[in-house]
């Protein structure tokens, strides 16, 4: 978890150093649309990232795509410490998101590879929830260091995660793959010490030989089976879903978003820490349901709530417009933030959940790629529109759209995905 707690340390940057950035007294200023460009290209480097991270795997395996992730962030922290300028936030954003791309195309089939199914869907989401956690620290730091040091102390925890790692074994499936059964079953007695460790090699060996090699054709062919043509329309849908439910857009913008609600009953910064922690609170709940309650239920009682959470932003925005008095409103705003960290109970950790469950060996890491690439992309369209449509139609407008979104993603996770549960990748 340590560098999606690195991941979450460049989202949690994101909110206090923008409101420090765009004041009028700022040391480095930058204007309203150079602040957009820093938020958006964090997803936009998620491009580049989900097809490096793809074709690494595909070569290497999951660990190594995993280990080499942690490089691109760690050029984005030096970019921080020496940034005098919006061309180093542009870089190290972009190379953040490189790091958030490669990530998201491994890990979550890498988990998938070494965890049980009684416990993977709390394992993945115990991962997940490193980038709350990394997400507040970030909005506790920036509130009071400069970026000088918030970029130092991000910078060690990844030099730890890079030297972690690599004492970690190789999943099974891999050492299978590669035909070196000797290292497979030292792996398997590592990671399921009680398990029957010949009995579970021939389980993963049969797997990986009935989605064995396979040509252009054949796997065209494959994608195009009605069980699988169904599990990429799933994840597409659900990540998509994910990325306009305006999550970067809030977490992004959240300090900024409570000072133009007018909020003087707490401290912008105050919120924001507070709504975080909430997030982290909820993630960790989550860790614990999502094996025993299912995948479908965590996913529409979080829409349920982020949908309230955005109708009461949108709410908020035209009573201040109808002149209500703003102190009489400062509640909505504060109780809409809580609500929306309520999406890390499902909306955050259901999909990269079911990604590593849904598909055979030798789709995994085109699925990887696919859900990164579709992530990183309607990431990017969402946080790159938000000040536009903000300036073209007012804030009230643009988070009903979004509750509009997660509508159709309720109405969806009830009638259409499937309930992964206790299930086995075989």
């Amino acid at each position: 978890a340590l560098i999606a707690t690195s991941i979450g340390l460049m989202i949690g940057w994101t909110s206090p150093y923008l409101a420090r950035l765009t004041a009028e007294d700022a040391d480095l200023r930058i204007t309203d649309d150079e602040a957009s460009w820093v938020v958006s290209l964090f997803p936009f480097g998620r491009l580049f990232g989900a097809i490096a991270g793809s074709i690494i795997m595909e070569y290497y395996g999951s660990k190594r795509s995993l280990l080499i992730s942690g490089i691109p962030i760690m050029i984005s922290w030096i970019c921080i410490i020496f940034a005098d300028s919006a061309v180093w936030l542009y870089m190290a954003r972009i190379s953040a998101g490189i790091t958030f791309g490669m990530f998201f195309s491994c890990f979550a089939l890498y988990i998938g590879e070494i965890a049980t199914s009684n416990i993977r869907g709390a394992l993945v989401s115990t991962i997940v929830n490193g980038m709350p956690l990394g997400s507040l620290i970030g909005n506790v730091m920036g509130s009071y260091v400069s970026m000088m040091c918030f970029g130092l102390v991000s910078l060690m925890l990844t030099v730890c995660f890079m030297m972690i790692l690599p004492l970690l074994p190789q999943s099974p499936y891999y050492y299978v793959r590669d035909n070196n059964a000797i290292e497979a079953k030292k792996t398997i007695q590592w990671y399921h010490r009680k398990s029957n460790v010949n009995v579970e090699l021939e389980v993963i060996e049969n797997f990986v030989r009935s989605s064995g090699p396979r040509s252009l054709r054949d796997k065209i062919a494959q994608i195009n089976e009605r069980k699988n043509r169904r599990a990429f329309s799933i994840i597409i849908l659900l990540f998509i879903f994910m990325q306009l439910s305006g999550m970067n857009t809030v977490m992004f913008y959240m300090e900024i978003i409570i000072r133009s609600a007018n909020v003087t009953l707490l401290k912008p910064a105050t919120v924001v820490i507070i709504s975080s922690g909430i997030g982290i609170v909820v993630g960790w709940i989550s860790v614990y349901l999502i094996d025993r309650h299912g995948r479908r239920i965590l996913m529409a009682v979080s829409c349920g709530c982020v949908i309230l959470s955005l109708m009461l932003l949108g709410l908020h925005f035209m009573l201040l417009e109808q002149n209500f008095d703003p102190k009489s409103l400062e509640w909505l705003p504060i109780v809409a933030m809580i609500l929306f960290m309520l999406m890390s109970i499902g909306i955050v950790p259901v999909p990269t959940t079911m990604l590593s469950e849904l598909f055979p060996d030798d789709l995994k890491s085109l699925a990887g790629f696919t859900a990164s690439i579709t992530s990183a992309l309607f990431a990017f369209i969402s946080s790159r529109t938000y000040q536009p449509l903000v300036d073209l139609m007012s804030e009230k407008y643009v988070f009903w759209v979004y509750a509009f979104v997660m509508i159709l993603c309720l109405v969806y996770s009830i009638v259409e995905m499937p309930e992964t549960k206790g299930k086995t990748l075989q």
